[in-house]
């Protein structure tokens, strides 16, 4: 599945160097907007088809779980993005609020650029771009030493485009938790980067 997605990747990059420009970007949203709603379907399809699934995850324990991961995967995110921040020169303050897009980066890119900086705005974009590509990659190698591993790389995107590689290299009771995960971070980014710029 890595060879596919590279190619996938680099075929991609080739057909919109050669044949496309800005005015087919809607087209492009559409499109992948689309083939992004096709894949939680149907990776929705796999966790609600077994039911065995979703009585496993419906006691205590697999509910602190549930909202322990989204929590270790922020605290890393943030803590691991002001440490590289600051070792490439940024403040420690546009480190953290880089790493607290957590993932999302078409949200987040957008609002710490409209209320803080554009310079900022576009780190928080390629950084959280960047995250959730590498994910593609990432996400084989870390399952070797533990599943809930493949929850960390992607952030907030492990409940749309991570979803079906958590499911493919895992199994569908981690895609379960990938996909509450995913959601639980969704909701966090909004909230904490308002807090975060409230505080400049």
């Amino acid at each position: 599945m890595i060879m596919t997605i590279a190619a996938a990747l680099l075929g991609g990059m080739a057909a919109g160097y050669l044949f496309m420009d800005v005015s087919d970007k809607d087209m492009l949203d559409f499109i992948l907007m689309t083939a992004l709603d096709i894949m939680v379907f149907i990776a929705g399809i796999e966790i609600g088809s077994n039911r065995g699934i979703l009585k496993r995850v419906c006691n205590w324990h697999s509910a602190v779980l549930a909202l322990s991961i989204p929590a270790a995967v922020a605290v890393g995110s943030i803590g691991g993005a002001a440490l590289i921040g600051m070792a490439v020169g940024l403040s420690f303050y546009d480190a953290v609020l880089v790493g607290s897009g957590l993932g999302w980066y078409s949200f987040s890119s957008v609002v710490i650029s409209a209320m803080y900086s554009t310079e900022i705005g576009t780190v928080s974009f390629l950084a959280n771009m960047l995250r959730e590509l590498s994910a593609f990659f990432l996400i084989p190698v870390l399952v070797r030493l533990h599943k809930l591993l493949a929850l960390a790389p992607s952030g907030a995107a492990t409940m749309d485009s991570g979803l079906p590689v958590v499911i493919k290299y895992t199994n569908l009771h981690v895609g379960m938790y990938s996909f509450i995960n995913g959601l639980v971070l969704t909701l966090i980014v909004p909230v904490l980067l308002s807090w975060l710029l409230s505080l400049k």
